[in-house]
């Protein structure tokens, strides 16, 4: 019988019963009954530990100046899933070449499908309650391919011709991925051996003999965190920036190879209108050692990390070595509801960060010209609704934190 590991403290936050019948008799007469039924092969599939701590390292809290409330802001890490989707596949017992399909849905509580003691099988797990994404494989033995569709989004890295002094990075711009959670068993044999199976009592309270397989989901989705801080932003009007309209980040992955975990080549952006309000805080300890006051918003983004990598083979490296460069535009409101982009290059701290993390970006708001400052809303977006207005600020904290 298969052990199932509890180690708590690293490994397990859902536990899900997978209860598969396989259909077999044996023969022998050297083991346990002459004609021995394999009635049920069960398989134990728990989620790897999905705490932020895991993926994002242990520090991240420290990186972190955005006082991020779940209750409020909504929840900041993962969520496990409801349904899981089994894809298995029958294989050629001598090429190991694919077959046959069939997929089945199973909730937390588990579910029963059929199977050949003897027989052969791949087996893919994802969770299926997911809404943007786009699965596709052309044929039994090719890649399995998770993506999301392109969007029309207003793309913040994109310089308009009032911003002409930020750079345009532009990338196709790609729907954020939901969470996925997922694994892969590869060239299992469904065992013919008694020994290998564990006799248990059934609901009716007949004996049955079961055959234990388990597997382990990990994300295929990865989580950022974009806080933008503002300093010198004070003048004798006032803020001269209030918050935030929206963020872009480019050089990401347009999407995942569900066998082997690896990310697309291609290259596209991300864009988010989830910004979280402004925040003004004290006595922020900032990379030079000064400490002064500023203001911090933030927006949580999922994504499916970097092109052409394995990320979570990548985290325990110092920094990932990708095809592209990240850059993140964000739509900046001004005082009087102009939405000024503006762009950043965050490629260090992204590579540093392949399963995601705390990204970080510092605004000098005396940098930003007086005529973008005071400038009227953009015909384009007529300012987004945003009330341009220092009383938005409602929240102030006092921090040292050093980023």
């Amino acid at each position: 019988m298969t052990q199932f590991r509890t180690n708590k403290a690293v490994k397990m936050q859902m536990v899900i019963y997978l209860l598969l019948f396989v259909v077999s008799t044996f023969t022998s007469c050297t083991r346990k009954d002459l004609f021995l039924r394999i009635d049920q092969s069960e398989i134990r599939i728990n989620i790897n530990d999905i705490r932020l701590d895991m993926l994002w390292g242990e520090d991240w809290r420290s990186q972190l100046l955005y006082q991020w409330n779940d209750d409020v802001h909504g929840r900041l890490g993962y969520t496990e899933p409801e349904w899981i989707r089994a894809t298995i596949y029958d294989l050629d017992s001598k090429s190991f070449s694919r077959t046959g399909s069939f997929n089945r849905n199973f909730t937390r509580a588990g579910g029963r499908v059929s199977l050949t003691a003897g027989q052969w099988y791949d087996m893919l797990f994802y969770n299926a309650d997911t809404e943007y994404i786009i699965f596709g494989q052309k044929d039994l033995n090719s890649d399995y391919m998770a993506t999301t569709r392109s969007t029309s989004m207003n793309v913040y890295t994109r310089a308009t011709e009032d911003d002409a002094d930020q750079p345009s990075r532009y990338h196709s711009d790609y729907n954020q991925p939901d969470e996925l959670f997922g694994s892969f068993i590869d060239d299992m044999q469904i065992s013919e051996d008694p020994d290998d199976y564990e006799q248990m009592i059934d609901s009716l309270g007949s004996i049955v003999n079961v055959y234990n397989i388990e597997t382990t989901l990990q994300p295929y989705t990865f989580i950022y965190l974009l806080q933008v801080v503002i300093v010198n932003n004070t003048d004798e009007k006032g803020a001269r920036l209030v918050g935030g309209k929206g963020v872009t980040v480019t050089g990401l992955s347009q999407g995942v190879e569900l066998f082997s975990r690896r990310t697309h080549s291609e290259s596209v952006s991300v864009t988010s209108e989830d910004v979280k309000p402004t925040q003004s805080l004290k006595n922020v300890e900032l990379p030079n050692g000064v400490t002064t006051d500023c203001e911090v918003f933030a927006s949580r983004i999922l994504t499916w990390g970097l092109p052409d990598v394995t990320p979570l083979m990548e985290r325990t490296k110092a920094s990932t070595e990708v095809i592209d460069e990240n850059f993140i535009g964000v739509g900046l409101v001004t005082r009087s509801g102009y939405v000024y982009n503006y762009t950043a290059d965050i490629t260090e701290q992204m590579h540093q960060h392949p399963t995601g993390g705390v990204i970080t970006i510092i605004v000098d708001a005396n940098e930003i010209d007086d005529k973008y400052i005071d400038q009227p809303q953009n015909p384009t977006t007529g300012g987004g609704g945003f009330n341009a207005s220092v009383e938005n600020w409602g929240n102030e904290y006092n921090a040292s934190v050093t980023i």
